[in-house]
């Protein structure tokens, strides 16, 4: 059972969690992560998510909810090895900025890491591949719809 902080629309804490899946009460949010890893090409690692889940066989950034009594970083580095097996600092992850919709606060870290496809390692049940990604191609597979709309959204506000 995941569970998050809540916070009020100024991100301030509520002093209460949420059990993920169930409904936000009025004025309650939550506090993700995203990570744009970028490579020395200037290509973004993308992922696919698994076709079971929402918006199943798009691509994505990798990125998920904050667990409660985390920061946004410290789930930024869980969430990086988690589904890629990538490890990271804390001290490695830029901060781009904070989307907020809806009920969420999505803060988007930039890491400039070159790492090998073939050693990524994909999390069972959330991704089903990964590739490099280009600004172009990036922007083909938004406008093709095979990118997650509300990433592709963030993309094109926080792209470098």
């Amino acid at each position: 059972m995941e569970q998050w902080d809540l916070f009020d629309a100024e991100r301030k804490p509520l002093g209460r969690t949420h059990v993920r899946g169930e409904k936000f009460g009025e004025g309650e949010y939550y506090v993700c992560c995203e990570i744009w890893v970028v490579n020395s090409e200037g290509q973004y690692l993308t992922t696919k998510r698994h076709p079971d889940k929402k918006a199943g066989n798009q691509w994505e950034f990798v990125g998920g909810g904050t667990l409660a009594g985390e920061t946004t970083v410290q789930s930024a580095v869980r969430e990086l090895f988690e589904e890629t097996g990538i490890r990271t600092s804390e001290s490695e992850l830029q901060l781009l900025g904070t989307y907020a919709h809806k009920n969420y606060f999505d803060d988007i870290f930039l890491l400039r890491k070159d790492v090998a496809l073939s050693d990524i390692v994909l999390q069972p049940g959330e991704t089903v591949d990964v590739k490099w990604a280009d600004d172009a191609e990036i922007r083909r597979m938004i406008d093709s719809g095979e990118f997650v709309y509300s990433v592709g959204v963030r993309y094109g506000m926080f792209k470098l």
